[in-house]
């Protein structure tokens, strides 16, 4: 099933339902908020969910409730960056918002390697790593897809797939 619907949580007419039954995710692309069957509250007040116990401090003070359901910011990670949610103090009016940050995926330089080893694997350090110090903040989650599908238009661009078709035997 993959049906656009109105969302809950911001109204726009941009919320994607995908899957079924058990495996049902609700994704906005407006407004960013996602939702899966797991996160149905079934009568439980939010807190007493065992999903919502897992949840890091930050995403718990985002999360939404509506349709019995608990809602939480969508955390996008690809290739080319990662989309992300993420506080930050506003000076203006002394309180603490939540935005949507765009980090690129960068090559970390050889003679880094060995400051990112891999997890249980002796002598194997990433290549590569998400740039969070150099993130670019956007007020909407919106303006944040826009900028991860530009990235991904320049990607293709720059890097046209090639096809590989199999080599087909001669019929006699």
């Amino acid at each position: 099933m993959n049906i656009i619907s109105n969302c809950p949580i911001c109204e726009e007419h941009s919320l994607h339902v995908i899957g079924k039954d058990n495996i049902q995710t609700q994704q906005c692309i407006n407004c960013g908020y996602v939702t899966a069957e797991k996160f149905k509250l079934n009568g439980l007040k939010k807190e007493e969910h065992s999903e919502y116990k897992t949840l890091t401090d930050d995403m718990k003070k985002w999360v939404k409730v509506e349709n019995d359901r608990i809602w939480i910011p969508t955390i996008m990670t690809l290739p080319i960056g990662m989309l992300y949610p993420q506080n930050i103090d506003n000076l203006v009016n002394h309180k603490t918002e939540m935005k949507w940050h765009f980090a690129d995926m960068i090559e970390i330089p050889e003679e880094e390697r060995k400051d990112y080893p891999v997890e249980g694997q002796e002598d194997k350090f990433y290549e590569r790593r998400i740039d969070v110090d150099n993130a670019k903040v956007y007020e909407t989650f919106l303006e944040g897809m826009a900028q991860l599908n530009d990235k991904l238009k320049e990607k293709a661009k720059s890097k046209p797939t090639k096809i590989k078709l199999p080599k087909l035997k001669k019929m006699k």
